[in-house]
């Protein structure tokens, strides 16, 4: 019997970022992440950082004008970029964020999040073989002209 919780924690540090062997200067920190601080941080512009709270995926605070992002929006910009980075549109990521933070016990989101990366990966090892596929089929054409 495998232990769920530890291996939600796991799951949670991988996508979050968060390493608890990390030495405490680079743990993350509870204050407020001005706008172009998280940009910097993640290699992002300003734009996109909007982009992602025009669609509801990061809810910064507001101090007059001024963006600030809590550590909750760190890593959810963490997992935004995680789904990006594997291909899940922005609504399936809206999906993890809610299942995420909103979700029912440990065993029913563990469950949930594993089939949700599994169809991921299904739907991305067939693309690789269709790109293998093409690249043969290239390499074929080419070796022929030559």
């Amino acid at each position: 019997m495998r232990n769920e919780a530890g291996e939600l924690t796991r799951i949670s540090d991988l996508l979050t970022g968060n390493n608890a062997r990390a030495r405490p200067d680079q743990q993350l920190r509870t204050s407020l992440f001005r706008i172009g601080e998280l940009a910097r941080e993640f290699g992002l512009s300003l734009r996109a950082l909007r982009f992602y709270e025009d669609k509801g995926l990061l809810h910064p605070r507001r101090a007059g004008v001024t963006r600030l992002y809590d550590s909750n929006d760190h890593s959810r910009l963490r997992l935004i970029l995680f789904g990006r980075r594997i291909g899940f549109t922005l609504n399936e990521i809206a999906q993890l964020i809610d299942l995420w933070e909103n979700g029912a016990g440990d065993t029913d989101r563990l469950r949930v999040m594993c089939e949700k990366f599994t169809e991921k990966l299904d739907e991305l090892e067939r693309k690789q073989l269709e790109l293998d596929q093409s690249v043969a089929e290239l390499r074929t054409i080419l070796s022929r002209l030559a």
